[in-house]
């Protein structure tokens, strides 16, 4: 008698079931993997808003002109001409539109800076996450005090980054956690 070869259903049903189990645990995982990518995009774009917030503060850029956020070049539309920076206020650069203008930006809708303390928010497209709960805040602080337009900072400036829960966050900053970058959690 010739003895039969392979796996029983029960044995395949245990793998599947195991394979399901991976895929449920799995799939969540890369998901906010895939959407912390995204939200490194918007910190690189904040890289040169950053040391422009720097610059004006250690040249005591008065508010009037634009105060913090002098020079920022600042667009109504994705792809738009731009204008700088000139006056007190928020400064808004649209980068991005859901990805509908060619050449823009499909994960960051905005950069925005406010010309008196020098706070920049980022809000990121519905691919990150939906309107609503989609900004991250970057603050700056010299010896641990807000930066003032027209005031030399004392010290160093120091970047603090803001999302949803985090302890001190501004009101704008409402990224959830699990797709926010590590040092911008709680």
């Amino acid at each position: 008698m010739k003895k039969q070869q392979g796996f029983t259903l029960i044995e395949l049903m245990i793998v599947v079931a195991i394979i399901g189990i991976l895929a449920a645990v799995a799939l969540p995982a890369y998901q906010d993997y895939t959407a912390r990518s995204r939200v490194s995009e918007g910190l690189a774009l904040a890289s040169e808003l950053k040391a422009i917030v720097a610059d004006n503060a250690s040249n005591v850029t008065p508010a009037a002109a634009g105060g913090l956020g002098a020079g920022f070049p600042t667009t109504a539309t994705a792809g738009g001409a731009t204008t700088p920076c000139n006056a007190a206020g928020t400064c808004t650069q649209v980068v991005g539109d859901n990805g509908t203008t060619a050449g823009t930006s499909t994960n960051v809708l905005s950069l925005a800076v406010n010309t008196g303390t020098g706070q920049i928010d980022i809000a990121y497209s519905a691919r990150v996450s939906a309107a609503g709960s989609n900004v991250v805040s970057l603050v700056p602080t010299s010896n641990t005090a807000a930066l003032e337009a027209g005031t030399r900072p004392p010290a160093a400036i120091i970047w603090t980054c803001y999302a949803a829960g985090k302890t001190g966050a501004p009101g704008a900053a409402s990224l959830p956690a699990n797709i926010a970058p590590a040092e911008c959690r709680a």
